[in-house]
């Protein structure tokens, strides 16, 4: 376990990834962390100070300057990001002019921080700085790898806080993210093992967050040192809703843990996002310009591999934009020009990727499965919310053409089954066969749907002909949340929420919405739940495409709660 970690730590970026890392292990180890590492603001050589009981049990100042990777020669005295000059201005200017009046008088304890090691050739070095430097008030101390390793394994993943199994699940999760779907198996069942371990209580749920985040952060630098970030990216979706399931009842009041869980919260969602943009950064945007560019990156020459893994990337790409949407919508508009700024280009650049990949890979016209629906209808919450209705448009209009005519001519049409090996045999040529694979719809409404809200009468016209005719066998149907929705949504734990089936297709497009929009009005159970109430709706849609559930209509934006929080 500690070699595991020595190397994530040794993996670690300075920004945004090590620094983020440390600020909570002193919290855990029992400091108050007086300030974070910011960008824009004069630091003078502190990344991260703290305040508390040394192992002596003397109270002191902690000030740490915090260096990625290993210490060597060229890392010391010059260059940018040389250690020597911020450790000057900690003593010259950060002790005299920035330590709050009441730590003034306190013994000060100046912390070198490496992710890695000190290398030999700079260690004479670095121990003459601390002889000459060292004074009654002023100490100091090295962290190494090695040193953070053991601080991790003292205070966060303390083995009594943790299951038997969770060092072997922990361990095998990332010694076999080559293989993405038994590496994300084992990392569930270490999810598993930390929320059945964690006590009812706030500091409990704040320890077991920081683990979560801990062991994700873990798996993922492995991930991608091992250029393969698909178990990552699945196992921080799972991060994300077993953390919020475990948190979401702590988070009212204003007691200081309540608004550690918060922010821990807060790192949780910002890490899964960092992940995702690599995930689209890496993996999509060098091909999705290409004709058939994503198609043929398939490492599979069978067209069910293709266009299962095809709307699967839609639907990332689509709860992307959606967080994307969130975080500019949460940025006060009359501060942060440049934060404003940053977010709306990455919203226009995801909804640029999203139409490329549609229009460049023509196999995402042919559902093969019904509850393609859920990935169809991320992506076109999205796409509609930035003013891209003429990218869903054409798109619902080739899908529904192509599953009445997949359909009749008994091609490889939308089915409700979901095992593998049901959908190689996918379709035969058996009338009752048929009858079963299309006993429900979510696919066809979902399209008529799309089609009103766009405007598209001619595309409704043939959902309508279709639903009533050949396809009048199949129970059409929209999901709602119910009373036990906010019980079991964010670990699928059991079945809930209600089906509505009250559905007729339409020709005209606000005779085809009046009965959702009013259906939506008198469906309390959508706005009691928890992700609501705090702000983080695109949970509730991560939850339904990971766990294949659908996405509750009130999205849509002619209902009243889209109408006054989108």
């Amino acid at each position: 376990m500690k070699l595991i970690l020595v190397e994530y730590l040794a993996s670690l970026k300075e920004r945004g990834e090590l620094d983020v890392i440390v600020p909570d292990l002193l919290s855990e180890i029992g400091l108050t962390v007086l300030s974070r590492p910011s960008i824009g603001t004069k630091q003078y050589g502190v990344d991260v100070a703290a305040v508390g009981k040394d192992t002596d049990g003397t109270q002191r100042l902690f000030l740490l300057s915090i260096k990625a990777g290993d210490l060597r020669r060229s890392d010391w005295d010059s260059g940018p990001q040389a250690l020597r000059p911020s450790l000057n201005q900690i003593i010259d200017v950060y002790i005299r002019n920035n330590v709050p009046a009441e730590y003034a008088s306190l013994p000060v304890r100046i912390v070198i921080c490496l992710g890695g090691d000190l290398h030999e050739d700079v260690r004479v070095d670095v121990v003459a700085f601390i002889d000459s430097n060292t004074k009654n008030r002023i100490t100091f101390e090295l962290w190494n790898g090695d040193r953070l390793a053991d601080l991790l394994l003292s205070s966060v993943l303390r083995e009594n806080a943790l299951p038997d199994t969770w060092r072997s699940d922990f361990r095998k999760s990332v010694a076999l993210v080559d293989e993405p779907v038994v590496s994300f198996g084992h990392f569930c069942r270490l999810l598993k093992g930390i929320a059945v371990a964690c006590e009812p209580k706030r500091s409990a749920r704040l320890t077991a967050l920081r683990q979560i985040y801990l062991g994700l952060w873990t798996l993922y630098v492995w991930a991608r040192n091992a250029d393969n970030i698909e178990a990552a990216y699945l196992s921080s979706e799972r991060a994300l809703l077993i953390g919020w399931l475990l948190i979401k009842d702590y988070l009212s009041g204003k007691s200081k843990l309540a608004g550690q869980l918060r922010v821990s919260m807060e790192r949780l969602i910002s890490l899964h996002n960092g992940i995702a943009d690599d995930y689209l950064n890496t993996y999509l945007h060098p091909r999705a310009h290409l004709a058939q560019g994503l198609t043929s990156s398939v490492p599979s020459h069978s067209s069910l591999d293709i266009n299962l893994r095809l709307f699967e990337i839609v639907g990332r790409v689509g709860a992307r934009g959606l967080w994307l949407l969130r975080a500019h919508q949460c940025l006060d508009p009359n501060e942060r020009a440049d934060d404003r700024k940053l977010i709306r280009a990455k919203i226009d650049r995801t909804a640029e990727l999203l139409a490329n990949i549609l229009q460049n890979n023509p196999i995402l016209c042919t559902p093969v499965k019904d509850n393609h629906a859920i990935d169809i209808n991320i992506a076109c919450l999205f796409l509609n919310r930035v003013g891209c209705d003429h990218i869903v448009q054409p798109w619902v209009h080739r899908i529904a053409r192509a599953t009445r005519f997949a359909y009749l001519t008994n091609g490889p049409y939308p089915c409700v089954f979901d095992d593998y090996h049901e959908l190689t045999d996918h379709p035969k040529n058996d009338p009752a066969y048929r009858t079963e694979a299309t006993a429900g719809s979510l696919l066809v409404p979902t399209l008529a749907v799309w089609s009103a809200i766009t405007d598209d009468s001619e595309t409704l016209g043939v959902l309508a002909d279709f639903a009533s005719g050949p396809y009048s066998h199949s129970t059409l149907q929209l999901w709602f949340p119910s009373s036990n929705s906010e019980e079991h949504l964010y670990a699928n734990s059991d079945q809930h929420g209600l089906a509505f089936t009250d559905i007729n297709i339409e020709h005209d497009p606000q005779g085809m919405l009046a009965p959702v929009k009013s259906e939506c009005a008198a469906s309390a159970a959508f706005e009691s739940l928890s992700a609501l109430k705090y702000g983080l709706w695109p949970l509730i849609i991560l939850s339904s495409r990971h766990y294949r559930s659908p996405v509750p209509p009130h999205f849509w934006p002619f209902t009243q709660w889209a109408l006054d929080n989108l």
